[in-house]
């Protein structure tokens, strides 16, 4: 008899996971269909004589959003003078931390997306560093930004 109802107990466990995972993916599918805009952005750094490989994230965007809402960032990091002139995006950039940084940036905004360019400057384990990252980001559908 025990025997028989860890069957049935582990029949409605293994029940519940797979509505669980349902619900999950359903979730990430109202998710992707929201009002906002979402953008695959890969990300190319490369610093005098390394590069790095392309690294990608995707990023959601809540429509009417700042201009700053579009670079990328890591959350030491501030973004400001942000200026935008036609299609054109110029900022500046100071990162704080163990590395800190500063840089500038410009983006070119296009139909569907943007490009562009952060150069960075400061010290990373004591030594004076230079990068530069070569953004591209395309819209990719839509979210609901949080």
């Amino acid at each position: 008899m025990n025997a028989r109802r860890l069957k049935v107990a582990r029949g409605r466990c293994g029940l519940f996971s797979i509505a669980v995972l349902c619900t999950l993916a359903l979730a990430q599918v109202a998710l992707a269909q929201g009002s906002d805009d979402q953008y695959d952005i890969t990300i190319k750094m490369e610093m005098p004589g390394m590069a790095m490989p392309p690294m990608s994230q995707r990023m959601c965007v809540k429509k009417g959003a700042s201009d700053q809402d579009l670079i990328p960032r890591q959350d030491n990091c501030r973004v400001s003078d942000t200026t935008r002139s036609g299609a054109r995006l110029t900022f500046k950039m100071t990162c704080t931390g163990n590395n800190p940084m500063t840089g500038t940036g410009e983006f070119n905004l296009v139909a569907n997306g943007y490009n562009g360019q952060i150069r960075m400057k400061g010290k990373m384990e004591g030594q004076d560093i230079a990068m530069t990252q070569t953004i591209d980001a395309r819209r990719v559908g839509g979210c609901t930004a949080r």
